[in-house]
């Protein structure tokens, strides 16, 4: 009987280390913000494995169903029939395209809570001072393939926060660099504006657009006295401002005063000649009564054509 049962054991035993397990069908979604590849994992030739390095070999693979099948294949591990596993025969791989934003901050202000990421520089003279920087990033769908080539096994995520960020601050510690601390102050527009174009061109290079990318808030500089005496300087101004502002006011009301007065002359002038006609029109008021030739009595006075006052 003991016999009979460690026949049957033995029996199973082969009969399942002869058998294959299961052939599961498996399949790999793909988002609509994502690009897909699927990528034979036997290239077979030297000739097929070079072409993995090629954007042509990359953009042929390129899929555009959203829910791919990924083929098996046996892999025999042992002599047995039954020693083995299923293996994938092609990898997906997906590209998210997905627009990234980043604010480089001070203070942990920025994307990465608790962080100081703001980019320290320095002007010419060596006074150091930190710049904010906010920016966004998407990968376009005809870039896919390009992005992929460029950054196999990144992130865009990633790519910002060390390729163009790595970047911009190589353009500004050599714009800022290159300035005295007054011009650094004075021209930040045109060196963020070259900034910008730069990081545009450069990273289109590499399948990545650039949406935007500028500057996120005032310079914080290394010397504290540096920030007060600016303050200062803000501050002096502002007041020069206003007492320029107080005498401009005070003249434009000088030069108004001055004009109601001579209309209020004008006008008491005009009223006067009015009233001196009136009177001579209605004999009230007495005046020479011969004039050599026909000359305008009113004329002679200079009252020949007055209206009422004037306003």
């Amino acid at each position: 009987m003991k016999r009979v049962f460690l026949l049957s054991v033995l029996f199973i035993a082969l009969i399942s280390s002869s058998c294959k397990s299961y052939q599961e069908e498996k399949y790999v979604e793909v988002s609509p913000n994502e690009t897909a590849y699927v990528i034979p994992l036997e290239t077979g030739t030297k000739d097929n494995q070079s072409k993995l390095k090629s954007e042509e070999y990359l953009d042929q693979n390129k899929v555009v169903s959203k829910r791919i099948y990924t083929p098996t294949q046996w892999h025999s591990t042992g002599r047995l029939p039954g020693s083995g596993e299923w293996i994938p025969a092609v990898r997906v791989i997906k590209v998210d395209r997905t627009p990234v934003t980043r604010e480089w901050n001070g203070g942990g202000g920025g994307t990465n809570s608790g962080s100081n990421e703001a980019i320290a520089v320095e002007s010419k003279e060596s006074n150091g001072f930190e710049v904010c920087i906010t920016a966004t990033a998407s990968i376009p769908e005809e870039l896919a393939t390009k992005f992929l080539y460029s950054y196999a096994g990144k992130t865009l995520s990633q790519v910002m926060d060390q390729d163009i960020r790595g970047y911009i601050q190589n353009i500004l510690t050599t714009e800022f660099g290159s300035r005295q601390l007054t011009d650094c102050q004075n021209q930040r527009s045109a060196v963020f504006e070259t900034m910008r174009k730069a990081v545009i061109e450069h990273f289109k290079l590499y399948g990545i657009q650039i949406v935007n990318v500028g500057s996120a808030g005032q310079f914080v500089y290394s010397n504290s006295d540096i920030q007060s005496a600016i303050n200062s300087k803000y501050s002096s101004e502002m007041k020069i401002s206003a007492a320029k502002n107080e005498v401009e006011a005070a003249q434009k009301f000088a030069a108004a005063k001055s004009a109601i007065e001579a209309q209020k002359h004008l006008d008491a002038d005009i009223n006067i000649k009015n009233a001196i006609a009136d009177g001579i029109r209605s004999g009230k008021l007495p005046v020479p009564s011969t004039v050599a030739g026909d000359f305008d009595i009113m004329k002679l006075y200079g009252l020949k054509g007055l209206n009422a006052s004037s306003k």
